[in-house]
């Protein structure tokens, strides 16, 4: 369930292919895709292998990048603890003001996560505050 809720929240960085999404910060990401979400929600399936790939242009120089994960479900938000808040276990640190960068984070659904909808924010932290921020409306299915 812990990957579960993560890999949920990475939904939260933009739209895949079109699914709508809110910026919550500086519109720096530039490209995004989620393997096996088409459809808005973003639908996720148990037991289901995905990779979320999210390119942006960075905002700051930085040497690390944390990722930070919450769950809104009603009024109740929920942190999400990561397996890895590391980001830099997924895409190349340093960081540079201005440059592209690419975070490629692979994962695998749970067969026993439970079904859930909710909104999904993901912030990946900079040095200097957020370096990418959003929030889609996805759910996991059977």
């Amino acid at each position: 369930m812990y990957r579960l809720m993560c890999l949920a929240v990475l939904v939260a960085f933009v739209s895949a292919k079109g699914l709508p999404y809110k910026d919550c910060a500086h519109h720096e990401v530039t490209d995004f895709e989620i393997t096996g979400c088409t459809t808005n929600p973003c639908t996720l399936h148990k037991g289901s292998n995905i990779t979320v790939t999210v390119e942006f242009v960075a905002n700051q120089d930085s040497a690390t990048a944390e990722l930070d994960l919450i769950a809104k479900i009603g009024e109740l938000e929920l942190p999400i603890p990561a397996p890895d808040k590391n980001a830099c276990h997924f895409m190349k640190c340093p960081l540079k003001k201005g440059e592209t960068h690419k975070l490629v984070y692979p994962a695998t659904i749970p067969a026993a996560a439970p079904t859930i909808e909710a909104d999904v924010t993901a912030k990946l932290k900079g040095e200097h505050g957020d370096l990418v921020c959003g929030t889609v409306h996805g759910d996991i299915q059977d």
